[in-house]
Parts: structure tokens; C-alpha cells; sequence
């Protein structure tokens, strides 16, 4: 069977960075729990497999890697877990080997051929603790569906040892939740003469783009900020009053940043909807994000609150318009077939998000990087470290619970400082939301 229309993007996405091996790219959804008791190693494993059975996602593999694949549902597969006991250690020693094995798992590759695309650690702290963590291929999961798989193997072990029910049967297929809508061609072709006319002309760069001579293009990093509950409060009330979504209101700070940062009066931001539409939908592990692209045109005479309403009503737009990535690029670039892998990178200026729910704790002002996904010299041809160039550019991501925000780019290109001064004014535009919603975007001060 093919793809699901929710997993074309990332597909897109990753058979460009690692062509011959999408699997290796570490491209997962990672998450831990905090167990305060005592676990039986082989009964937990029973419970891993349980939960593998119940979730069509987790049994994905790939029959064949190439622009559009092959995929089927496996039943041979083991319980993928992972037990180590770090009691036997001396506290250094046990945070060493506890970061170590959780910073493995959140890149590790996985074997698309083979399967299973998701794995399980536990790690025994004490007799009455333990950490469970899980690692998804992006593929076939997103973010909520970490909480899904957390949540579903706590009450599988809990029935196994007979301290609590078996798991009801889900209220939706996997194969019902990520079927195609059933469009009319007329409809069809509206749809994708709006994104012709939304997207084009394409982005292609960052508006803050520094350019060094000699960039590690596969570079990542990740440079936070806190806000207060506070502040969280009065933009929930502030948005309650404006009769518009929390998410909207932090949406829209981030395009009136980056106008008043650029003067530039045309900007496209790329966000994600759950995608969870179907009543049941959230009790699934599975891949059902879909991206969309707000493309907004705001003068800097345009006051904040109308330029709040400009953004609500491009996202209301594009939201009505929901396609698959490849419909999107068909419509808007008529050389995709031809010029495959056409990553969404090439859609939008910069990227927002609102993470999912998470156990970690609010960002802080320091530069945390990552490793890098591939190394610097398997970037060959200069339209491949373009490509890796554009996917540093900075985006931003904002917490489920709004206690903090973070920038994610690559430090090798854009500075720390300007990082830090970005997050300094998209903390200065909500502060400026709720006390001046009336001034112009052309008057604001930002830092």
C-alpha cells in the first residue's frame, strides 16, 4: 500500500537528506516517563508487544525506498525493548550511562525493511524507579502519539500484573483515519489553484540568512526561553476576548516579528495541524500531522490586532484548504515530478510550531546542539547543501503548557546573539499584543 497522505511530507523530507537510507537520518519523535515502582522486566516486555499489537502504526515497514513506497503492516516482529539496570553504578556513573543511552535513542536509525520503527528503554534507577522512554520514526508517528504509546503501555503492564483493566478496544481503524477525503474534481482544482496563488512566487531563504564561508550545514542547536505563567495567563485572556485560539495569538506574534524584523510586507509561515479530525483519532499512534503555509501581506502602517486578524484569516484559509504535501507542490511548482526529492523547506520563510505535550523541563537561555544528522561530508552537490542550508533556518517552537519558547537553527550560520534577540522580541510583540494592541507594526520597539 502507499503512503498515507499525513506521512508524504516527511517522507519528501527525508529521502532528501538521506536518499538511500531515510531510516538512518534520526529523524524520530522522542519521549520519557518517570515510573515510581517496582517493574518486572519480562511482564513489561509482554506489555511493549501487547501495545505493538493494538497500534496498526507500529507495525509499519517498508517494502521499497523511493519517491513514493511501498509499505505493509508486519506481525513478525520482537517486543522492542531495551533493559538496563544502572542501580549497580555509582551516581556518576549511572548519569553517564543515562545520557548516553537517552541520547542515543532520541536520533537513533531504524531499518525501514525490516521493522519494528519504534523502540523502548527502561531504565531501572532503583527498586521503585524507573525511566521509560520511547523513540518513534517520524514516519509513522508524531508528537501526540508519544503520550498515546506512554499512556497505552502503562495501563498494558498494569493489566498484565491484574492492578488494572485491559485496554479497550479502539474507537477508530488506523486504515479510517488516514483515508483520502473524498473531493470532487471541481473541488480539487479550487484547491490547488488557492495554493498556486497563496505560494507563489516560492521562499526560498531566511530573511537573517549570514551566509559564512564555511558553514557545517548539517549543524543543529536549540536555544530557548521562559516565560512566566503570568504572561501565559493574560494572552489566554486576551485571546478569549478576541474570540480567537491561544495558538493563533502566538502564531501571529511570530509573523509580526519577523515583518517588523525584515520590513518585508509578504511573509509565509509553515505550520502543522493535528490532523486528528476523525472522532477516536487521538487514541491512535500514527502519523497524522499536515503542514500548512500562511502566507500573509501586512503593511507597517497595519496595526497589531488587525494584523492578528489578517493571520487568522489566512490560517482559516489555508486550514479549508488542507492538501497533501504532494498536491501542494504539484500545484505550485509544475517541475516537482521531474526535480524529486522537492522537500516542503522550499514552501515557507520560517517555520512555528506549538510542541506537543512533554515531560521536559521549560527552556532555558542556553545553546543546547545536537549531532548531526548526517556528517558534513556526505554533502556533495551544491543543491544539496543548499537544501541542508534551508532546513537550518531558524523556526520557532513554543511549549504545549506556553512556559517557554525556542529557536531551532543552525549555529554554524545564524549567531547565537541574533538567536537570543529573536526570542527577546517575539517576548517584547506579546507583551506589546496585550498592552498596545492598537499601535502600528511599523512602530514597534523591539530589542
Amino acid at each position: 500500500m502507499r503512503l498515507a497522505r499525513s506521512q508524504e511530507t516527511l517522507w519528501e523530507f527525508v529521502t532528501c537528506f538521506a536518499p538511500t537510507d531515510p531510516g538512518a537520518l534520526g529523524y524520530n519523535v522522542f519521549e520519557t516517563n518517570t515510573w515510581h515502582e517496582s517493574i518486572d522486566v519480562n511482564v513489561f516486555r509482554d506489555a511493549v508487544a501487547d501495545v505493538g499489537a493494538r497500534h496498526d502504526a507500529l507495525r509499519i515497514v517498508f517494502d521499497s525506498v523511493a519517491n513514493d513506497p511501498s509499505i505493509r503492516f508486519s506481525d513478525d516482529f520482537e517486543p522492542p525493548l531495551a533493559f538496563t539496570d544502572l542501580t549497580a553504578h555509582p551516581q556518576a556513573r549511572r548519569d553517564l550511562l543515562r545520557g548516553s543511552i537517552l541520547g542515543y535513542e532520541r536520533g537513533r536509525s531504524f531499518d525501514l525493511g525490516t521493522g519494528p520503527l519504534w523502540s523502548v528503554v527502561l531504565l531501572r534507577e532503583a527498586a521503585d524507579r524507573h525511566t521509560v522512554a520511547v523513540s518513534l520514526f517520524h514516519l509513522i508517528a508524531d508528537g501526540w502519539s508519544t503520550g498515546v504509546l506512554l499512556r497505552d503501555l502503562r495501563a498494558a503492564y498494569r493489566a498484565r500484573i491484574g492492578t488494572g483493566p485491559a485496554l479497550p478496544p479502539l474507537p477508530l481503524s488506523y486504515a479510517a483515519a488516514t483515508a483520502d477525503p473524498d473531493l470532487a474534481p471541481a473541488d480539487r482544482r479550487r484547491r490547488d489553484e488557492f495554493w498556486r496563488r497563496t505560494l507563489t512566487p516560492l521562499p526560498q531563504r531566511w530573511p537573517f540568512d549570514q551566509a559564512p564561508a564555511r558553514p557545517d550545514v548539517t549543524a543543529e542547536a536549540t536555544l530557548g526561553r521562559p516565560m512566566t505563567g503570568d504572561l501565559a495567563g493574560r494572552l489566554h485572556a486576551f485571546a478569549r476576548s478576541k474570540r480567537i485560539t491561544p495558538f493563533l495569538v502566538y502564531l501571529s506574534a511570530y509573523r509580526i516579528l519577523l515583518g517588523a524584523r525584515t520590513g518585508w510586507p509578504r511573509l509565509v509561515l509553515g505550520t502543522a495541524t493535528a490532523g486528528r479530525d476523525e472522532p477516536g483519532a487521538e487514541e491512535l499512534v500514527g502519523q497524522f500531522t499536515h503542514n500548512v503555509y500562511i502566507a500573509t501581506t501586512i503593511d507597517p502602517a497595519t496595526s497589531l490586532i488587525d494584523a492578528v486578524g489578517l493571520v487568522r484569516s489566512a490560517m482559516y484559509e489555508a486550514v479549508r484548504h488542507t492538501a497533501s504535501f504532494q498536491e501542494i507542490a504539484r500545484a505550485v511548482n509544475p517541475a516537482f515530478d521531474t526535480m524529486r526529492p522537492w522537500p516542503f523547506l522550499l514552501l515557507y520563510h520560517s517555520w512555528f510550531q506549538s510542541a506537543a505535550p512533554t515531560n521536559d523541563p521549560p527552556p532555558d537561555r542556553r545553546e543546547h546542539r545536537s549531532r548531526a544528522r548526517k556528517p558534513a561530508g556526505t554533502v556533495l552537490d551544491e543543491h544539496t547543501t543548499q537544501l541542508w542550508a534551508k532546513r537550518g533556518e531558524p523556526g520557532l517552537v513554543v511549549r504545549h503548557d506556553r512556559r517557554g519558547a525556542s529557536m531551532n537553527y543552525n549555529p554554524t550560520i545564524y549567531p547565537r546573539q541574533t538567536m537570543l534577540d529573536t526570542l527577546d522580541g517575539y517576548t517584547a510583540v506579546l507583551h506589546a499584543l496585550l498592552d498596545d494592541p492598537d499601535q502600528r507594526l511599523g512602530d514597534l520597539k523591539l530589542p
